[in-house]
């Protein structure tokens, strides 16, 4: 064991000795951080006792889904690769090591809760957010935190113990599926069938999301339970949940090392694919975040159109089409969808705020959703593709051309969801177009920010680091057409809707002079 803990101490001195080496990087962390900090900070003292506070369901729900979040995937994508701790240098000194395979699990784990504390320092400012909107004491948000934290860790355990159950065996892994799947279904249907028995109100969306029986819900539901009963001193519900997760552990953990398989081999499989993956990011041969293993059905060949520049939007059409018969209206849909729904039914029965406003403030959640959703889109994987630079035709056309599938979905995305915002809070048809378009223009724009940060910033490996400068970058863009729609609003005492126009105008022309100015990022292949 003590060869473990000298390969943890010395990977953490390399660590700091490399930032120390590159000051510009050592300088960037310290900014983040900086902020992080301050926003956490920020939110967490000086909390205003007067202030309109939210229903505590909401946060209950919202936690329950963040949980759920996190553990769904992980378990959906464990199941026929399993899920690995370790990198290609932990499987070239240890898994040749004369060292235990429980004491190199043992390491694994307690490398893992070094980058999941890492991630709970991330979400600082949430957890701030969290203390000021439902005025919980700094305790209970820390202890969110702490769940959060906590529930990765179980997660991956739970993933790799059923993992070692059903590897190779199709009848085991579409089991484990449909016991998942319906979990899910129950979930989803507790929910709706509280609803439909209280009506569809506000009161009874934050009595559903709150309900005491999705709490059952494994690992998930047990945490959330357990910290919300810690916060109302209900102590059989804190027994009852600390319980299961105590016992839900100790049982993956005992089953894992009790099962025949072993998982040197399916460890180190999954190790080589999730480094070759990182080095192809490195080296710009494929977009972060949209390597997958999924095979699509190929039913129709061809592009069906296209000559030039104009090729690689059929291009990306037919490959949309092959993911999802519905073309742009996929799972991203569905997530803004939701969100602003939600938005919708949690502020329709505020006495001091009008539809029209609560259109707006729908309007906000659903541009900040997109904001993350936006750079999984189509052009972050065409720009890492070597014959956009090589066809020959001008540099503005290809930009246009490869990123018009980008630019499309939002404005679908945003028809759908604010058509039926508005239905729901009775906002004005006037609101719900400037909705739609103020919702198009900043997909635009986020699109356009996308090819100004590639121009700017290059191809870092650090991908948090480009988020947080790529959200400054984007304030600054978007700063101008918000404080004119503001002097319109409070200086010349437009109506609401107005006020929306000059950040429509704003956006897209800003987005189409981005464009112009970066036209030559396709140029040739030299500079990337």
């Amino acid at each position: 064991m003590s060869a473990i803990f000298f390969v943890l101490r010395k990977s953490l001195k390399n660590t700091l000795l490399e930032l120390l080496h590159h000051p510009a990087k050592l300088i960037l962390y310290i900014f983040v951080i900086f902020i992080i900090l301050a926003s956490g900070i920020s939110n967490m003292v000086g909390v205003d006792t007067e202030e309109v506070l939210l229903d505590m369901r909401i946060l209950e729900g919202i936690y329950l889904g963040v949980l759920l979040l996190v553990l769904v995937p992980t378990l959906l994508m464990g199941l026929r690769s399993g899920t690995t701790f370790f990198t290609m240098s932990d499987v070239s000194m240890l898994f040749v090591a004369p060292i235990s395979s429980k004491k190199i699990l043992t390491y694994g784990l307690l490398k893992q809760a070094g980058t999941t504390l890492l991630l709970t320092f991330l979400l600082l400012s949430y957890g701030g957010m969290a203390i000021r909107m439902f005025g919980l004491p700094v305790w209970q948000g820390i202890l969110l935190l702490a769940g959060f934290a906590l529930t990765i860790p179980l997660t991956q355990m739970a993933t790799m113990t059923i993992y070692s159950y059903v590897n190779g065996n199709d009848r085991r892994i579409k089991m484990v599926k449909t016991v998942l799947y319906l979990l899910i279904v129950l979930l989803a249907a507790a929910i709706g069938w509280h609803i439909y028995q209280n009506g569809v109100s506000q009161e009874s969306l934050f009595a559903a999301i709150s309900s005491p029986w999705l709490e059952f819900f494994p690992i998930a539901g047990w945490m959330k339970g357990f910290l919300f009963a810690l916060f109302t001193g209900d102590m059989p519900r804190i027994l009852l949940f600390a319980g299961l997760l105590a016992v839900g552990a100790v049982v993956c953990l005992l089953l894992f090392l009790r099962s025949d398989a072993d998982y040197y081999e399916d460890v180190l499989q999954n190790t080589e694919s999730t480094y070759a993956m990182r080095q192809a990011v490195k080296e710009g041969r494929v977009a972060a975040g949209t390597v997958s293993t999924r095979t699509p059905k190929v039913k129709d060949t061809g592009l069906k159109g296209g000559w030039g520049a104009s090729a690689f939007f059929y291009k990306q059409m037919r490959e949309i089409r092959r993911r999802s018969p519905l073309l742009f209206v996929n799972v991203s849909t569905l997530i803004l969808l939701a969100a602003v729904l939600f938005m919708g039914f949690v502020l329709r029965n505020a006495e001091d705020l009008s539809p029209n406003l609560i259109m707006m403030i729908m309007l906000c959640m659903g541009v900040y959703v997109l904001f993350f959703l936006n750079a999984a889109g189509e052009w972050g994987r065409e720009i890492m593709k070597p014959y956009l630079y090589m066809v020959p035709a001008s540099p503005l056309k290809k930009l246009i051309w490869a990123s018009l599938t980008s630019i499309i979905k939002p404005g679908l995305d945003g028809l759908i969801i604010f058509v039926i915002g508005g239905i729901l809070v009775k906002g004005s048809p006037l609101t719900v177009a400037v909705c739609i378009f103020m919702f198009f223009s900043f997909g635009c724009l986020f699109t356009a920010s996308n090819i100004l940060s590639q121009r700017l910033l290059g191809q870092m490996a650090n991908k948090g680091l480009i988020m947080v400068l790529y959200i400054l970058l984007v304030l600054l863009l978007v700063l101008p057409g918000l404080l004119v729609g503001v002097v319109l609003y409070f200086v010349f005492h437009t109506p609401g809707a107005v006020m929306g126009i000059p950040v429509i105008l704003w956006n897209i022309g800003l987005s189409f002079g981005i464009y112009a100015i970066c036209q030559n990022t396709l140029h040739n292949m030299e500079t990337h």
